[in-house]
C-alpha cells in the first residue's frame, strides 16, 4: 500500500506540473494531463480511506476500555 500512495503522490505532482506547463502550448494534451491527476488523486484518496479503516479497525479489535 505505501507504493500506492508514493507513486499515486508522484503521479499527481508530475502531471500537475506538465498540465500547466502545457497549458500555454497544447490544450488537448493539458487536459489528459489534468485528467490523469484526477485520477491520480482518486486512487490516493481510496489509499487514504483503506489505510484510515484498517487503523480503525485495529484500534477497535485493541481496545480495553471495558476491561
Amino acid at each position: 500500500m505505501e507504493k500506492v500512495k508514493y507513486v499515486s503522490m508522484l503521479t499527481a505532482i508530475c502531471t500537475q506540473l506538465t498540465g500547466i506547463i502545457f497549458l500555454f502550448f497544447n490544450i488537448k494534451i493539458a487536459i489528459g494531463l489534468f485528467i490523469g491527476y484526477f485520477f491520480s488523486l482518486l486512487v490516493l484518496l481510496a489509499v487514504f480511506v483503506k489505510t484510515r479503516l484498517d487503523e480503525k479497525k485495529e484500534d477497535d479489535e485493541h481496545d480495553y476500555r471495558d476491561y
